[in-house]
């Protein structure tokens, strides 16, 4: 029987000592892609970050000049984030919060 780790939030399975470890997780259907996008859509948590006066106030900057896009810290962030998991060659924010895709550790 496989447990979800809830402080992930991205699918990781902890196998149980007597399970093979080296077995692929089971495929996921659409439902079940569809209940975890529901899922995710409703549950959204908070990160608090910290940073430097002086960028808090570019990043102001940054959302005020954007303002004709209705920029706001959030999507610069989530762009942000994108741009990071690409980089790294993970699934896009959009890809991890339709529930399309997941990372397992």
């Amino acid at each position: 029987m496989a447990k979800r780790k809830a402080s992930l939030g991205l699918g990781a399975v902890i196998k149980e000592e007597h399970e093979n470890i080296d077995s692929a997780p089971p495929a996921r259907t659409e439902s079940t892609a569809r209940k975890i996008s529901n899922a995710s859509a409703n549950k959204k948590q908070s990160i608090p970050i910290y940073v430097d006066p002086l960028l808090h106030e570019a990043l102001h900057v940054l959302v005020f000049s954007e303002r004709r896009n209705k920029t706001t810290f959030q999507t610069l962030f989530l762009e942000a984030l994108d741009l990071l998991l690409e980089k790294k060659g993970l699934p896009s924010v959009a890809e991890l919060s339709s529930g399309e895709k997941t990372i397992n550790l």
